[in-house]
């Protein structure tokens, strides 16, 4: 006894998946620039909100403005990063043998990061219809 299987519209199918993969994957990519476009607007936007001395583990208040005014957020072909080059940035972030942490950018990312997994999810939901 012979069996004969044809599968018919396999080609298709494998198209129809390869473009869900590429729409899946400008989607993410889309994404990973709005979260780092979020992060440092985020970072900048609490860093002006108000001015003097912050207590520790809070973000930094104002005083010059120079660290808001530093931060970006930078994108290559398949990554982004924000970040500011001024020094006291760092030390802010993490502390210092004088000073406790100040965090700013790890709290943006957060707060950034809960809305980019909302829009991530309907992006791909409307993509695959």
């Amino acid at each position: 006894m012979k069996v004969k299987v044809e599968l018919r519209g396999f080609e298709a199918l494998q198209d129809m998946l390869r473009d869900l993969l590429a729409d899946g994957e400008d989607a993410l990519l889309e994404t990973i620039r709005d979260l780092a476009d979020e992060t440092a607007e985020i970072a900048r936007r609490e860093m002006k909100a108000a001015a003097g001395a912050a207590p520790a583990g809070s973000y930094p208040h104002q005083q010059s403005g120079r660290l808001a005014e530093s931060v970006t957020a930078t994108h290559e072909a398949r990554q982004s990063r924000v970040g500011s080059d001024e020094i006291h940035g760092y030390h802010l972030e993490f502390g210092t043998e004088s000073m406790e942490a100040r965090p700013w950018l790890v709290p943006s990312f957060e707060e950034a990061t809960a809305k980019a997994e909302q829009k991530l999810a309907a992006k791909l939901q409307e993509k695959a219809g």
